[in-house]
């Protein structure tokens, strides 16, 4: 299963965000996927994949706008790279 695949069952599931919405350029604001929203889905990635999301809340809202933003950044904390996209 990739990263897209197992964020899309995490947060169809945790946060009743409808899948079929779940595109990888679906914008986090029409997600409606606030800064409270993003930091509660942050903390259930971190439990999911097993890392640890170093960013700051206002890093990370400049950095991902739209859920493909969110997979690759996921993609890269869990390959190891500190300066994920």
């Amino acid at each position: 299963m990739t990263t897209f695949e197992r964020l899309q069952a995490l947060l169809g599931k945790d946060f009743d965000l409808p899948l079929e919405k779940l595109e990888r350029d679906a914008r986090l604001e029409d997600l409606e996927i606030d800064s409270l929203r993003m930091i509660e889905i942050m903390f259930s990635v971190e439990d999911a994949f097993k890392i640890t999301i170093p960013a700051e809340q206002a890093e990370l809202k400049a950095r991902l706008t739209t859920f493909g933003d969110l997979v690759d950044y996921i993609d890269g904390l869990v390959a190891g790279k500190p300066g994920a996209p």
